[in-house]
């Protein structure tokens, strides 16, 4: 398995498309490796079956873009409980080695799951480095920022997902069990049309933090570097604000 430069994990799939699919699209137009890791099959999901899922979510990493999707295995519901979960992250950032990780945010979730997922990838990138934690050549990714699913939290920054909004949609949509109209028929909070609007309401107010339509939030400790001042030298394009551009 060759590096890649973005890996998101996701507890399940469709939640890498929800909480990071604007950046992993830019990322993939701009040239670089891509990949998502879901950490379960979502075999708990109200809708759906984890055959009709997978191909769900390879139609959904490709209309992003992703080069490689795998699935890790853990057990749904259970992120993070058993004691070998930590090390199958660990070899998971071994295999691929990212510059970057992008993983849930780690504090709180409507789903314990999310939660978990982002306590079990920040503890991973740490163990990964450590040579005598678990199988495979030590690595470290350079950064890992956590990216917004159901709980709202401040950003410590704002990408312009603009761009990819329609791209972004369409492979959350590619999920039909969980949020077209086979999700409608027995309801759970992600499959009406009020989850969708939360999305693309969320995604305008993030936006205006920058001055852009659309915004997707991170959260990480520690700065972020940027390149330069960007409007210190000539002015930014257009009527709005400078966008900034981080080294992410």
């Amino acid at each position: 398995m060759s590096s890649v430069d973005v890996l998101a994990v996701a507890a399940h799939p469709d939640d890498a498309e929800v909480g990071c699919g604007g950046v992993l699209a830019l990322c993939a137009r701009s040239g670089a490796r891509t990949a998502i890791a879901d950490l379960t099959c979502g075999e708990l999901s109200t809708q759906g079956t984890p055959e009709l899922r997978e191909r769900e979510a390879r139609e959904a990493g490709e209309i992003l873009g992703v080069g490689t999707r795998v699935s890790v295995g853990l057990p749904d519901g259970s992120v993070g409980v058993g004691a070998d979960h930590r090390d199958a992250v660990v070899e998971l950032i071994r295999r691929f080695r990212p510059r970057i990780v992008l993983s849930p945010y780690p504090e709180d979730d409507r789903h314990p799951d999310h939660a978990a997922a982002g306590r079990l990838v920040r503890d991973a990138c740490f163990f990964a480095g450590v040579a005598k934690r678990a199988s495979g050549e030590p690595y470290r990714p350079d950064r890992l920022y956590h990216y917004m699913l159901h709980h709202l939290f401040e950003p410590t920054f704002v990408v312009d997902v603009t761009p990819v909004w329609e791209q972004r949609l369409a492979a959350i949509e590619a999920y039909r069990s969980q949020f077209g109209r086979a999700a409608t028929e027995q309801r759970t909070a992600i499959g009406g049309s009020s989850f969708r609007e939360f999305l693309a309401a969320r995604a305008t107010v993030h936006g205006a933090m920058i001055g852009v339509p659309r915004g997707e939030a991170y959260y990480c400790v520690g700065p972020v570097g940027l390149d330069g001042l960007p409007g210190a030298v000539s002015p930014p394009p257009g009527d709005g604000p400078p966008v900034y551009r981080a080294n992410l």
